[in-house]
Parts: C-alpha cells; sequence; structure tokens
C-alpha cells in the first residue's frame, strides 16, 4: 500500500518553484545538477528518469522523517488556491542540499529544501476542492494544508486513494506485472500459488508515467447527492472497498455504485462491485442502484434488472432517471444479497 504525501504549495516562493520544476521537466544530466548528485542518487534517476529529464519537488528539514520513510510509488497531493490542483507520483527521493539549492534557492537569505524527490507522473489539470477529501476520509483530513504531511496509515490512504479515484501507474503496473507472472505459471502448466504471485516492489523500465483521477465518477455521485437533497448519503469501508454512495432506512439499505461511463464492460464492473459490497454493508441492503452518466444499451439495462438492480442515468444537468428492477426480482435476489440463503 504507498502512502500519499500532501504539499501545500501556496506561496509566492512555492509558485516561483513550481514553474521552475514542477510544471516543466529539468534536465538533471545538465553539469550543474549532475555534479551535486551521489553516484547512488544518480543511478535511481536515471533508472526512473532514462531521459535524462524529470519533475522534481522538495521540502524543508522539518519534514525529514516523515521524508526518510517514502517510497516509490507513493502519491502526492499539490494543493493551492484551496483545492487538490495536481497528483503525482513519487519516484526517487533523497536528502542533498546542493542538489536542492541548484533547483531552487535564488538567494542566500533563501531557506533550503533538503528533501527532493522526483516525479514518475503528474496529473496537472484536476481542482478537486478540499470538502470532496474530507468526505472520502470521514473527516480525517481537513483543509487547509498549511504544512507537508503525509499519510501513512493503511485505511487512511485507500480512503484517500478510493475516495478520489486516483490510480497511478505503478498500481497498474504491479498488477499486469502479476498476470504476467500468472500467465506464465499457466502457460508452463504450473500450479499457482497466489502468495507467490505478489511482489513488495516493482521494476520500473518505463521513460515516462501517468497518473489518472476518474473524475467522471465523483461529479457525477457529487450532482446525484445535490438533486437528492433530502436523503443523507453515506459511504462504508469495508474488505471489498469503499461504496459510492449509501443510505439506510427503516427498510433497509441502499448502495449506489456510480460509473464514469456506460459501457457493457462498465455495466458489469457496477454488477460486480455492488454484489461484493452487498455483504459488508452496515445495515440489511433493501435495494442495489448502478448510477450512470447517460443510459446504458437496452439489454444491459435489462441485465440489471433481471439481477434485481435498479439502473439510473443522467438525463440533464441534476436530472436522473431510473429504471427500476420488478418487485419479484428485487425480492428473490434480497436473500443473495443478505447471505441469508
Amino acid at each position: 500500500m504507498p502512502r500519499v504525501l500532501i504539499q501545500p504549495v501556496a506561496n509566492a516562493e512555492a509558485a516561483r518553484n513550481r514553474k521552475k520544476t514542477l510544471h516543466a521537466e529539468v534536465d538533471f544530466s545538465a553539469r550543474k545538477y549532475l555534479s551535486a548528485l551521489t553516484e547512488d542518487e544518480r543511478s535511481r534517476l536515471e533508472l526512473l528518469h532514462p531521459t535524462g529529464k524529470a519533475r522534481f519537488w522538495g521540502t524543508r528539514p522539518f519534514l525529514d522523517e516523515e521524508m526518510s520513510t517514502v517510497a516509490t510509488g507513493d502519491v502526492v497531493l499539490f494543493t493551492w488556491k484551496n483545492h487538490i490542483r495536481a497528483i503525482g507520483e513519487l519516484g526517487a527521493s533523497f536528502r542533498n542540499q546542493a542538489f536542492a539549492d541548484a533547483l531552487w534557492r535564488e538567494s542566500p537569505t533563501e531557506d533550503s529544501f533538503v528533501n527532493v524527490f522526483s516525479l514518475l507522473g503528474l496529473l496537472e489539470d484536476v481542482a478537486i476542492p478540499y470538502s470532496q477529501l474530507e468526505r472520502a476520509t470521514d473527516g480525517a483530513l481537513v483543509g487547509p494544508f498549511r504544512s507537508g504531511e503525509l499519510v501513512a496509515d493503511p485505511v487512511l490512504v485507500d480512503k484517500v486513494i478510493s475516495g478520489l479515484d486516483i490510480v497511478t501507474a505503478s498500481s497498474v503496473e504491479e498488477v499486469l506485472d502479476q498476470e504476467r507472472r500468472i500467465q506464465t505459471r499457466l502457460e508452463e502448466g504450473l500450479a499457482v500459488e497466489l502468495e507467490k504471485t505478489h511482489k513488495t516492489s516493482t521494476t520500473y523500465h518505463a521513460p515516462s508515467r501517468t497518473i489518472s483521477v476518474h473524475r467522471g465518477e465523483s461529479i457525477l455521485v457529487d450532482e446525484y447527492a445535490k438533486a437528492n437533497v433530502d436523503v443523507s448519503f453515506k459511504r462504508f469501508v469495508s474488505p471489498a472497498g469503499i461504496s459510492d454512495m449509501y443510505v439506510a432506512d427503516p427498510d433497509g439499505a441502499e448502495i449506489i455504485e456510480a460509473k464514469g461511463g456506460a459501457t457493457r464492460e462498465r455495466v458489469r464492473q457496477a454488477v460486480a462491485q455492488l454484489l461484493h459490497y452487498a455483504q459488508w454493508c452496515p445495515n440489511r441492503v433493501a435495494r442495489l442502484t448502478a448510477l450512470f452518466p447517460l443510459r446504458p444499451a437496452d439489454q444491459d439495462v435489462e441485465f440489471l434488472n433481471r439481477l434485481g438492480i435498479d439502473c439510473v442515468f443522467r438525463t440533464d444537468q441534476a436530472t436522473f432517471t431510473r429504471v427500476e428492477a420488478s418487485a419479484a426480482r428485487r425480492e428473490h435476489m434480497l436473500p443473495i444479497w443478505n447471505d441469508e440463503v
């Protein structure tokens, strides 16, 4: 499980440095940078950034202890203007004042950013309000953020990554690596032993990496909540993950799973997640609902309804249409959803 580093970059100096090394790549093979690097630091950077260029950020000495524990693949949230404005994936991290000064220091009176880290990927076109982070973490992380903060608790990290729908290249690479190893064992006629398919780290070869946020699903959830202001939607954390929305009343709970698209693959994903969440719901489940930004194909809507799942889709801004499963189908599925068979 990665950690999450929250980095406020709002003051004038940070804004200046963002232009230098966050919104632009640095050619660390240039003499003034290369001469400041140790052999180990240079090797790590070249392994992760074989083009010789990377984006960088740094922290001051008061975060020495926290920065000594960060690792490749950790998630970095860059905040300014009361929003998360960029999301990065941490590459190489090291403590090197000379290199940091070469990157950022313009005056002898300025303090040094001694802890330096590169970024494997950076998503810059986001504007996630602090309220969404607060809601995703059930109030554990509340802005504004005045200084750097490292979130290491696995449960809280999972809430951040799931709640903001962050997908890092490292997580994708780890899954692909596991699948490659499973395929190899299958091709060789060997048994697939689960514990042997996991690794604690991944070797990186690609010259550039991407990080994404499934903003469509988050926006859809927010809009659906605003369209139902009389309903107090919540989320619950379970071994199956973090639900998008759920609401409980005396008749039972409704679990809602939002998807950013309406393809058949998205419909199947919604079904799988709803059935997985149902067994962990804090209240007895009375209704399962799949939420889409537009109407899925008729046969996919019918597929949902045959499983007793309602289909809700957006028809206009803040306007949604519900195609309900029949009461008979829902009654038939209730014992299955609630593990009462």
